[in-house]
């Protein structure tokens, strides 16, 4: 018996897996990168409170902004290889 195709029905390509994956991967890149960067930029006003009489206070926002760096890298180190997953490397 002949196969017949429905009339009418759109076909449409799905994204694979991976295609969803470096999707998601271009998504996340430039908040992350941001994120790391406003990080990176409170450590360094923590060191600068330090060096100009509030040790306390610049010693706390620089170790605070140390430990989110840290797990921010660990973020960036899982969205590299979310990346490269995506791209089959």
């Amino acid at each position: 018996m002949p196969v017949r195709k429905r009339v009418g029905k759109r076909l449409r390509a799905r994204k694979s897996g991976s295609a969803k994956a470096v999707a998601l991967a271009l998504d996340m890149e430039e908040p992350l990168n941001e994120a790391i960067d406003a990080v990176q930029a409170l450590r360094f006003i923590g060191y600068g409170l330090t060096q100009h009489g509030d040790e306390a206070e610049g010693r706390a926002v620089a170790a605070l902004a140390w430990k989110a760096y840290q797990r921010l890298d660990a973020l960036q180190e899982t969205w590299r290889k979310l990346w490269k997953a995506g791209r089959g490397k």
